[in-house]
């Protein structure tokens, strides 16, 4: 797994991405993680939510998730791989 300073991911999605491939018997290592496009979102009282894309490759398939507040990228990703979509 490519271990990137991710700026809308946080320790525990990255747990949740692990664990969705430990319980299928996939190394998390085997996926390419690349944080994209990411902006800084006004909350509208001073502070800033970071968004951004993460695309998850593995075997020359790839899938695009959106990250940072109120997202659910590992959801949706343990969703694409029980379906196969990776293999």
């Amino acid at each position: 797994m490519n271990n990137n300073n991710f700026q809308t991911i946080n320790h525990s999605e990255l747990q949740d991405f692990k664990k969705s491939c430990k319980d299928r018997g996939i190394n998390p290592g085997d996926f390419n993680l690349q944080e994209h496009d990411v902006t800084q979102t006004p909350t509208g009282n001073g502070l800033f939510h970071p968004n951004g894309k993460l695309t998850i490759s593995k075997n020359g398939k790839s899938k695009t998730y959106e990250t940072g507040n109120d997202t659910h990228w590992p959801a949706d990703f343990d969703k694409d791989l029980r379906s196969g979509f990776f293999n």
